[in-house]
């Protein structure tokens, strides 16, 4: 072997080693794939789960976000919120039909850049339904069928599919030659897929799916369902949303009945919160929602510490309107069938009336047991530090030991008269009636809490 020939040999060994290390490097340095996984309905918690799931493969810089879809369909509004996060992402998404991804599924694999089938897998078949209040489906308006058919034909057109077979799926009146007849939805299997161009390939199993996409070399990373997912699903169901909502009004009704600012507000002001978040975080409550919640606690908020206009105050009752508003337009989306708009409107309509009554029996009540809720956190900062204490913690002031009468109905708050000069009071025992002799006990400055006057005592 001649000495050129020997070098070359030497070159072509060391090319090679070179070519392996740099393969190897590669190799660990992959990608990961992120593997997200809907099995069963589409729910709630779901929208959450995929929004986590698409922020984690974004943050890890995974090479590929994987749906693997094996759903008979869900809630429409869920299917939407995930249909708009798969679209937003910049990570290549890809859909795969395990089993099925019908109805609400569809559009979510609609929604993926690339779909994959496994054998037997099958994709369409979604018409909108809805059902009443037995639970008996019924037909839904033509003005959701028509927003259905806009959003699958949407999604489609944007993933540079044929928008005629999306609306197929929804609308039966669409005719596919040789795919679907007049009356039926399409349903596509594997063959057909591939035939209308809805498919990218089929894979027997997700090593054979990432083999498919040149990832043989790139980690699986299943996204595990978070706890939180699975708790903002179970507090957005329809019992616990409603007492979650009862309880927060009436915490907060309670609060703008007794002066300060204390533990009923708090509790109240919690499980608002609580369902408010909960709603969001599946992707119900919006912008609009926000406002109008933001608005009613405003107005509360006027109620309790600056307007003290007798009985129940104007801006209490429009609080408690802008947050049944908002709450309720956290509780649907825009393809929420009919008979869960109903019920949402029910649920915040009782919520109001059920936390009404209850406040008014509790304040009949409390005052008896010498038991009061509210203000003992912001009593100093409402009545301020202008009093000086008796030894009993009574502020004195001028006003202390004054006789008038009730010049309203006092439940608990109302006016009072006294001489020519009328104001403002809280009654200590509840509920009074116009007319009756009342006597100053406390000067909280904004407010004076009375009680009844006998001459005898």
């Amino acid at each position: 072997m001649s000495t050129y020939t020997r070098c070359m040999t030497h070159k072509h060994a060391v090319l090679l080693a070179v070519l392996g290390l740099l393969l190897s490097v590669s190799t660990l340095a992959a990608d990961p794939i992120q593997l997200l996984e809907i099995d069963g309905e589409v729910g709630r918690g779901t929208a959450s789960m995929i929004r986590g799931g698409v922020a984690a493969a974004e943050e890890s810089g995974a090479s590929v976000i994987i749906v693997r879809l094996s759903t008979p369909g869900g809630l429409l509004d869920s299917a939407l919120v995930i249909r708009d996060v798969l679209l937003a992402t910049s990570v290549p998404t890809v859909a795969y039909v395990d089993r099925e991804a019908l109805s609400a599924g569809a559009l979510i694999a609609l929604a993926c850049e690339r779909i994959f089938f496994a054998p037997g897998g099958v994709m369409g078949a979604a018409t909108p339904v809805s059902f009443d209040l037995s639970g008996a489906p019924v037909e839904v308006p033509e003005k959701t069928q028509s927003v259905v058919r806009t959003l699958f034909r949407s999604t489609a057109e944007t993933r540079g599919r044929d928008t005629k077979v999306a609306e197929a799926m929804v609308d039966p009146s669409v005719i596919i030659e040789g795919l679907t007849e007049e009356g039926r939805l399409l349903t596509l299997t594997p063959s057909e897929a591939q035939q209308v161009g809805y498919a990218d390939g089929a894979a027997d199993t997700l090593d054979d799916l990432a083999a498919a996409l040149d990832l043989t070399t790139a980690e699986i990373v299943s996204y595990e369902v978070r706890p939180i997912d699975a708790f903002a699903e179970t507090i957005t169901t329809t019992i616990l949303a409603a007492v979650l909502l009862v309880i927060g009004l009436l915490g907060l009704v309670i609060e703008m009945m007794i002066p300060g600012f204390g533990i009923a507000g708090i509790i109240g002001t919690l499980c608002l919160g609580l369902f408010f978040w909960a709603h969001f975080l599946v992707g119900l409550a919006g912008w609009e929602s926000i406002a109008f919640v933001m608005g009613g606690l405003l107005a509360i908020i006027l109620e309790i510490f600056v307007f003290t206009a007798a009985d129940f105050g104007l801006a209490g009752i429009g609080g408690l309107v802008l947050i049944g508003l908002g709450f309720y337009s956290s509780m649907v989306g825009p393809l929420t069938d009919r008979a869960a708009a109903l019920q949402a409107v029910g649920i915040v309509s009782v919520g109001v009336v059920v936390a009404l009554v209850l406040a008014a029996v509790l304040l009949a009540r409390l005052p008896k047991s010498k038991l009061r809720l509210g203000g003992v956190i912001l009593s100093s900062a409402v009545t301020g530090s202008a009093f000086s204490r008796g030894s009993d913690g009574t502020e004195l002031s001028q006003w202390v030991g004054q006789v008038g009468v009730a010049g309203t109905n006092l439940r608990p708050v109302g006016t009072g008269i006294f001489g020519s000069e009328r104001m403002d009071v809280v009654c200590e025992e509840g509920h009074l009636s116009k007319g009756t002799p009342i006597v100053i006990v406390k000067d909280e400055g904004y407010r004076k809490v009375v009680r009844t006057y006998s001459e005898e005592a």
